[in-house]
């Protein structure tokens, strides 16, 4: 009996273990933005489609329907994530802009706010498996 005890209390320690080990791969998942993320980008009465590929503390960004920023492809700046906000920096045909987009606790979506000449800019990305 006392053996039987112990193998329980092993098992119950083992499947314990295996569970946060889980859960701390799904959370450094979380972690990590790295990779495309894309979604509706939001200026007063125009908007179009983002598409962010980040790499690290670079990348690049692409606006569609951005007529003063620029519909091109432009390089990251200035790009820091603490594990739950993304900030970023990015020269456009017209000036700079800068955005602040919180990731969610699942880690699949950034939400957030830039300046572009100015005015606001809205972001509303999602993980992209590309």
């Amino acid at each position: 009996m006392n053996g039987r005890r112990t193998w329980i209390v092993l098992c119950a320690g083992s499947v314990l273990a295996w569970a946060t080990v889980a859960v701390a791969a799904q959370q450094a998942d979380a972690q990590s933005i790295d990779g495309v993320w894309t979604g509706p980008w939001y200026q007063g009465m125009s908007s179009g489609k983002a598409r962010f590929e980040i790499q690290g503390s670079s990348g690049t960004m692409a606006l569609t329907n951005a007529e003063r920023f620029g519909d091109g492809t432009h390089p990251l700046q200035k790009v820091i994530f603490d594990g739950k906000t993304f900030t970023f920096e990015a020269a456009g045909d017209s000036g700079a802009m800068t955005g602040k987009l919180q990731l969610n606790a699942r880690g699949d979506q950034m939400k957030g706010a830039g300046r572009h000449e100015g005015f606001a800019v809205r972001f509303e990305l999602v993980r992209t498996p590309e």
